[in-house]
């Protein structure tokens, strides 16, 4: 019985379905088979606003040693510095300020004309970017103040006092920016003199930072604990210096190494590539739509002269030798780009 009615409703089912397939056959309202619309791709467009990381911006501040046994150090550093800028003066992308502080914390006698001491920038003009005017003739004149200086050395003391109030908001007004990389660079046949410790400058550097160890970048031009054939100004053998390039992986040369100036330009081509080679995408991206802009120049999709997608980091890496014309202050990097799909 329960067989009997199970195949007499599985017949009328079936019949429905047919007298169905029929009705639908013949109205002329038959509905058609129309695809769904495709989702369009999200064109996203980078203009350096807050979505982007990467920052073009890098404040370098040299530490020079203004004592009686300098004069030689500080020409070798002003008549190579040209050796180290090479490499992000040609970088138009490249945001930079660069600027010079004493070892000196107290005043004290010196020759030279625009002298500072305590953390306030020497120099006239107090510091240097692309737009200056001979820029590089007046770097060599910052980077040379002299050797009356203070018999007491100190390295960590002007570095906090230049990028703190009053200074970095008074005499110092324009160099520093919160947003930059900063590289600090020290120059000196001597040691730190201050009361502060390696790990107290540094943590005063990442707390202006805050806390991204990426935005600072040291360097030393001093002599090495291991190095006996280099005089030195009679001072303890450096260890705060070298405690400090240990605690910020920093990188040095010797002061008086032969090799001095290809050194130092090894130096100015590690900034550039630690400031100026990335620019992390807001969201990952279809490659072969990425199209890069700076004004109106277009940067080409080339391992050196241009720039490559890495899509481990979803990031442009930006090659050794682009070469870019000047365009107006602020221009920014442009990157269009479709997202990718999943």
């Amino acid at each position: 019985m329960k067989f009997e009615l199970f195949s007499k409703l599985s017949v009328h089912a079936v019949a429905m379905v047919g007298l169905a397939s029929s009705l639908i056959a013949c109205s002329p309202e038959s509905p058609k088979l129309v695809e769904l619309p495709l989702v369009k791709k999200e064109r996203v467009k980078n203009t350096g606003d807050n979505k982007v990381t990467f920052n073009r911006a890098v404040d370098i501040l040299f530490v020079v040693d203004d004592s009686g046994s300098m004069a030689i150090h500080q020409q070798n550093l002003s008549k190579n510095i040209q050796a180290f800028t090479q490499g992000f003066m040609a970088n138009q992308m490249l945001d930079f300020h660069i600027g010079s502080v004493t070892s000196s914390m107290e005043s004290s006698w010196s020759s030279t004309t625009c002298y500072a001491f305590g953390g306030e920038l020497f120099g006239c003009p107090k510091y240097v970017e692309r737009s200056t005017p001979n820029g590089i003739a007046v770097l060599e004149k910052n980077l040379n103040p002299g050797t009356g200086g203070s018999g007491n050395e100190e390295f960590f003391s002007p570095i906090r006092s230049a990028l703190s109030a009053p200074l970095v908001n008074g005499k110092n007004a324009g160099f520093y920016r919160q947003d930059a990389y900063l590289a600090v660079i020290f120059l000196t046949d001597s040691d730190d003199q201050s009361s502060e410790s390696a790990q107290d400058i540094y943590n005063f550097l990442l707390n202006l930072k805050g806390g991204d160890a990426a935005k600072i970048i040291t360097y030393g031009v001093y002599i090495p604990t291991n190095v006996s054939s280099c005089d030195r100004s009679g001072e303890p053998e450096p260890r705060k210096l070298e405690a400090l390039f240990k605690i910020a992986n920093g990188k040095t040369l010797g002061l008086c190494d032969a090799d001095y100036g290809k050194k130092l330009a090894a130096l100015g081509d590690d900034l550039v590539r630690r400031v100026g080679s990335v620019l992390y995408l807001t969201r990952p991206a279809d490659p072969a739509t990425i199209t890069v802009a700076y004004g109106t120049q277009i940067i080409p999709n080339d391992p050196q002269t241009g720039w490559i997608y890495d899509p481990s980091r979803n990031a442009l890496v930006f090659g050794p030798d682009i070469d870019l014309k000047p365009e107006p202050p602020g221009t920014q990097v442009e990157v269009d780009f479709i997202a990718a799909e999943y």
